[in-house]
């Protein structure tokens, strides 16, 4: 009940209205994530039309979870149970949130169990569910193909059953259209977790903040007695050693993921099921133990309460903290909303705004992602489209008057009541598969695949677009260095394979560069990210 409470009076965190977004158009696969978490959000929606809808699926998932995770422990001790669980206060505040996170905890545990069924007996039926609920897993975030990896690293007969086999062949093929639509956009969730994240260098803070984080985050007064007695849990059973090698791995994974970059608490979240179940079993056997957790539970439940009143609002939001998250986002959408009216809003780099936007005003909205910034789904779905030629008004981020220096460095203008007529912009030509070649001193070749939408085909020979240029971006150490206009512009875009061969300004220097294409919109110049990172030397 006090979930159903929080859940209804707590506005959407940025991520959520997000999903929300997702919800609305409905595909096999995003930009950054599975589609599980749409779905799950379109059916709650579907009920609720207000923030208890968006997150009306995951608190019962959420519900789910710790019944099934209660099942797994093998010497029934509910008192010393809900203890371990209490004590985990990030699973009682954030349960309640719309995050792939949910629904990746719920099949975890739900595969777990199966997992125990299918080694007590081994048949078609457990195997065929076992199958599905891996494909579940997959579908709710990537992370869940640690779960199976690790599992089956845990007991390596199970590559000599054959019913191993039809769990794994199930599992692809209800898998297989999100994989083909990954095939059909260019791998863009890939290209994204795997390369587009890391940072420009390591920094040991990120290994540090990683450790640090994570015993936090299994709980902020007895989490680090957790880990410990999980961790020191001898198994016995076979899905008690898939726990602790899901356990063992799934930290190791990420604290390798720290020399690429900083790696967020919530990503090693699939870790609590295994951590739950193991440091239950150890803690049941080492009675003395107890006591400490049985007498953190006040202060974690103090923790809960405080963070649960700050979410919905019951206290000022702090500055320290993000607090256009969860307070004021009805207010400055209203606000907003008046100064728009009734056009579509297009918000310069700032995915979260645009979708908040439209969750809390009903109102289109469009995120503007220029090379500053990343690519996220607003650059796959037809939004875009609908803008075209239209009226908007648009709202630059929060550093305004940083733009406002690299608009007049460049010569572009930026409507100063943002109002903007005839709108356009072309964030959905993707150019990929880049391959770069010096021909010369100063004068590079650039030969790239081209995935244009096709009624963009007709736009490009239109006068009035037709003189868009294309940009090449360099990037020192992630932030944009220059930009050079490559003489091409939009009207070439013919087919779906470009090359072009650039003259490099002699202010350039010599180096090596992270590079982007990027094509102009309607602000003059001002141009969107179209293309993956890419390498240049410029010699």
């Amino acid at each position: 009940m006090i979930s159903i409470i929080q859940a209804a009076t707590t506005e959407l965190f940025d991520d959520e209205a997000y999903y929300w977004v997702y919800s609305r158009f409905m595909d096999w696969g995003y930009f950054d994530h599975p589609p599980m978490i749409a779905v799950l959000i379109k059916a709650g929606y579907a009920i609720f039309h207000n923030e208890l809808g968006v997150r009306f699926f995951i608190l019962l998932l959420n519900t789910a979870t710790i019944f099934f995770v209660q099942q797994l422990t093998c010497k029934k001790d509910d008192r010393l149970f809900y203890a371990v669980v209490l004590s985990i206060a990030v699973a009682q505040i954030g349960g309640i949130l719309a995050a792939p996170d949910i629904p990746l905890l719920f099949f975890t545990v739900l595969f777990f169990w199966l997992y125990q069924r299918f080694l007590q007996k081994t048949n078609l039926t457990n195997s065929l569910l076992t199958g599905i609920v891996m494909a579940c897993l997959l579908y709710s975030k990537y992370h869940g193909v640690l779960i199976i990896g690790l599992v089956l690293l845990s007991n390596l007969k199970l590559f000599k059953n054959k019913y191993t086999w039809v769990a794994g062949a199930v599992c692809l093929v209800l898998f297989a259209p999100h994989m083909y639509w990954q095939y059909k956009h260019n791998f863009p969730s890939i290209q994204f977790h795997l390369f587009e994240r890391n940072a420009s260098g390591y920094k040991f803070s990120f290994t540090t903040e990683y450790i640090l984080g994570q015993i936090a985050f299994a709980g902020p007064v007895i989490g680090w007695l957790l880990l410990w007695a999980a961790f020191m849990y001898r198994p016995v059973l076979a899905v008690e050693r898939a726990m602790k090698y899901s356990l063992i791995g799934i930290y190791i994974a990420f604290l390798i993921s720290t020399y690429k970059g900083r790696v967020e608490a919530n990503w090693t979240v699939a870790a609590f099921i295994p951590l739950m179940v193991l440091s239950h079993r150890y803690l049941v056997q080492h009675y003395q133990l107890q006591k400490w957790v049985y007498r953190s539970i006040p202060i974690t439940l103090l923790i809960v309460l405080a963070g649960r009143l700050y979410l919905m609002s019951w206290f000022p939001a702090v500055l320290s903290i993000k607090q256009n998250e969860f307070h004021g986002n009805r207010k400055w959408t209203t606000e907003m909303r008046r100064q728009a009216g009734n056009l579509p809003v297009v918000f310069v780099n700032t995915y979260q705004r645009a979708a908040k936007y439209w969750f809390y005003t009903g109102t289109l909205a469009f995120s503007l992602n220029s090379p500053d910034y990343r690519r996220n789904n607003f650059n796959m779905w037809p939004i875009e489209d609908s803008l075209i030629g239209k009226t908007v008004y648009m709202d630059v981020p929060d550093n305004n008057e940083g733009y406002q220096r690299r608009f007049q460095l460049h010569g572009w203008r930026f409507p100063q009541d943002g109002v903007q007529e005839g709108y356009y912009s072309f964030s959905r030509v993707l150019f990929s598969t880049i391959r770069c070649t010096c021909l010369k001193q100063r004068s590079i070749q650039i030969n790239t695949n081209v995935t244009i939408p096709k009624n963009y085909q007709a736009l490009f020979q239109q006068p009035v677009y037709s003189g868009t240029p294309i940009w090449l971006v360099l990037y020192v150490n992630g932030d944009v260095h220059d930009f050079i206009n490559t003489g091409i512009t939009v009207k070439q875009l013919t087919g779906n394979k470009l090359s072009l061969t650039v003259t490099i300004p002699w202010n350039i220097l010599k180096g090596a560069y992270t590079a982007r294409l990027c094509i102009g919109s309607v602000i003059p110049g001002f141009p969107t990210i179209n293309s993956t990172e890419f390498e240049l030397t410029m010699l």
